[in-house]
């Protein structure tokens, strides 16, 4: 029988995290998925989203964990996916150190950790490995109010850009994907009055994500690709 081919999806307890998951199993992946604490590693295994997924407790802006959990995982990884981050907005000169410093951890330091970590288990995959982040539209063209998210969400997708050329000749691809506001429950609370049906679906964005993975998208390199549904 053929080996599954592994993933590792980290922050896969949170809403994409988890759609991404169902996609790479219902794709044929044996996934794994990281949970900051342990609390959270709990409820998530409680619910009906943690059957058939391995859960590692890691905070991934600590090189220790993330190389503990690739080490639990084991190589070859076929799959690492990001979905780590975190939201604040304001005018830039409200916003203060720890914000700043939060804001660089979440979304910029995990996905450099995670990357440079997981870059010897993907290279061992004989057939050829991916790695997805996740950037956001605004990353492209800024906005107000969104400075310094816009330009954390930025640097990740220019990692994309470089590491899909670092990374060529070991047979890694590598992508960024670019939604916008996403139809979770979180958002739906934090936006009331917006009208969910034009946002897209954590689903449809990790049917983008699963094909991302795929033999089918073996040429696809260094892209930024927008799933902004209908917004």
């Amino acid at each position: 029988m053929t080996k599954k081919r592994v993933a590792l999806i980290a922050g896969g307890t949170g809403a994409l995290g988890v759609s991404i998951a169902r996609a790479l199993m219902g794709a044929g992946y044996a996934v794994h998925v990281t949970a900051e604490n342990a609390a959270i590693r709990d409820r998530f295994a409680a619910g009906a989203d943690a059957a058939g997924v391995t859960v590692h407790v890691a905070d991934f802006s600590k090189s220790g964990d993330a190389q503990r959990t690739l080490a639990a995982v084991g190589a070859p990884l076929g799959a690492f996916v990001t979905t780590i981050g975190g939201f604040a907005g304001g005018p830039l000169a409200t916003l203060d150190d720890e914000t700043l410093g939060r804001l660089m951890t979440m979304n910029l330091k995990t996905t450099i950790v995670g990357l440079r970590e997981a870059y010897a288990y993907l290279k061992q995959q004989p057939d050829g490995a991916s790695a997805v982040v996740v950037g956001a539209r605004s990353a492209l063209a800024g906005g107000a109010g969104v400075a310094l998210y816009s330009a954390t969400k930025a640097a990740v997708v220019n990692l994309a850009y470089s590491l899909a050329q670092e990374w060529l000749a070991d047979g890694i691809t590598v992508n960024a994907i670019l939604p916008s506001t996403m139809d979770t429950p979180a958002n739906r609370a934090g936006m009331p009055d917006a009208d969910f049906a034009r946002w897209p679906k954590t689903g449809e964005v990790a049917e983008v994500v699963a094909f991302l993975v795929s033999e089918k998208a073996r040429i696809v390199s260094g892209g930024a690709i927008p799933v902004y549904g209908r917004s």
